[in-house]
């Protein structure tokens, strides 16, 4: 018994010691020359779009000292009347009192924002103040915020002819949809921005869109201000794209499309209907830049730049033209294992039966298809109709291709070349101008197309590609 008494005394005694030197530890710090660091002392949110909630920026509060400092008191500036919401340590709301950050450690406060609706086209600016009093002195971070009120589509059915006006950004959520018959007009300059999987939707209607070289309409994502650890023009396939079924007639004209899942989806088109591609430019969308199904397209002076999957996937009939286009994609080889042009005219359903779907005509003509694997073109096509064998109607010609393949004999045609690197100027960051000593220079065959993607004069003879 005396021995269970001895031990539990010496227990008692440490147990005791370790109390005392615990609370001896975290004495609080009381100096009123102590102060927090912050990872930042000023958050910045661009263009955030009214209503529209923003991306969640994040900061740190440190505590530099060896003991612990209770911050008596954060709170936004504007109270219940911000526009900002914060976060401290997991917890939301627009005041804390009493949080203590222990010797060398720190916390995380988050901050969001969304922007009121003020009926202006011009863009404006919303500011606010996160305050921390800690014994005694006041240190503020600033949070500013670029707003713009913006013209909204949400789950839209266009049913008459309607042309956007180009004074405010237009901003599509879930869907936007051109009906049967009908025509939307977009003008030069007009900035479409779509949330989250939205997408501009044309079914059995038409598309006129009509940039110019001045005056670019552009279509891209609504989130653009940084991720926390990217920025914006990083991540792909932040909506769904425009997409064509059934259309009617269309012309998309100097556009520039960015970060979708499918820039350009055009489905099986009305006979005698087509989509007419002039001077676009698509990048950066994770499956395929320019995807058909049975459309019918032509694109002239046109760039299907860095992409995950696909620059450009044509497919399962349709007729399709291409001449002075840039398939380019510089997208890392470690994870795109697809070639950047494919062209197939069969597919399979799930039960591996196949179902041929012969083009009516396809042809390449005056363009480079360059990348960074090794075989950039694949023709994944079935040389035969169901009641007989005849070869696929796919004409190449004055193409400068990255194949190892043999570009001679069918079904290339005529003045077609090999891995000769057309010497892009950074494709990596979108820049596919060829230099003046390109390969490309001079390569093209007779046309009667005098300007370039950025309305520059032709030679003669004309680059191949895009860019003159």
């Amino acid at each position: 018994m005396k021995r269970i008494l001895y031990i539990l005394f010496w227990f008692s005694l440490v147990g005791v010691i370790l109390l005392f030197s615990d609370c001896k530890k975290h004495k609080l710090n009381t100096d009123a020359s102590a102060h927090l660091n912050f990872s930042q002392d000023s958050i910045l949110f661009d263009t955030i779009f009214t209503t529209v909630g923003s991306t969640t920026h994040r900061f740190k509060v440190y505590n530099p000292y060896n003991q612990p400092l209770n911050i008596s008191k954060i709170w936004l500036d504007q109270g219940i009347q911000s526009m900002f919401r914060i976060n401290v340590d997991g917890a939301s709301g627009i005041e804390f009192e009493d949080l203590e950050i222990l010797p060398k450690d720190s916390l995380f406060v988050f901050a969001e924002v969304t922007i009121d609706p003020n009926n202006s086209t011009n863009p404006m600016v919303v500011e606010d103040k996160i305050h921390f009093l800690t014994n005694g002195n006041l240190q503020q971070v600033v949070l500013t915020a670029w707003g713009q009120d913006a013209y909204f589509h949400n789950r839209e059915i266009i049913s008459t002819n309607t042309t956007w006006n180009n004074d405010k950004p237009h901003v599509i959520y879930d869907y936007c949809a051109i009906d049967s018959n009908i025509t939307l007009t977009i003008p030069a300059g007009t900035n479409i921005y779509s949330h989250s999987s939205a997408m501009l939707l044309i079914y059995k209607g038409s598309l006129q869109c009509n940039g110019t070289v001045s005056d670019l309409v552009t279509f891209q994502q609504d989130r653009l201000e940084d991720f926390i650890l990217s920025s914006p023009d990083s991540v792909q396939g932040q909506w769904r794209g425009i997409r064509f079924f059934g259309a009617q007639n269309s012309l998309v004209s100097h556009t520039y499309i960015k970060n979708a899942l499918i820039g350009i989806q055009i489905d099986t088109l009305q006979a005698n209907q087509k989509v007419t591609l002039d001077a676009v430019q698509i990048h950066n969308c994770s499956y395929a830049n320019l995807l058909t199904q049975g459309g019918n397209v032509d694109a002239v002076n046109c760039l299907f730049g860095n992409n995950a999957t696909y620059s450009a996937f044509i497919s399962i009939g349709g007729e399709v033209h291409f001449n002075f286009c840039t398939f380019g994609n510089y997208w890392s080889s470690s994870t795109r294992n697809t070639p950047l042009l494919a062209v197939k005219n069969y597919y399979k359903d799930n039960a591996e039966n196949i179902y041929y779907r012969p083009f009516n005509q396809v042809t390449l003509n005056n363009s480079i298809i360059y990348g960074n694997n090794d075989n950039e073109f694949a023709l994944d096509t079935l040389s035969r109709v169901m009641d007989g064998v005849n070869a696929p109607n796919i004409t190449i010609s004055n193409c400068l291709i990255k194949t190892q393949d043999p570009v001679e004999g069918f079904p290339y045609t005529g003045n077609n070349y090999s891995n000769n690197d057309p010497d892009f100027q950074s494709p990596e960051l979108w820049d596919f101008h060829i230099s003046s000593t390109s390969f490309a220079k001079g390569k093209a065959g007779n046309s009667t197309i005098t300007a370039d993607l950025e309305g520059n004069a032709r030679s003669n003879p004309s680059s191949l590609g895009c860019y003159e």
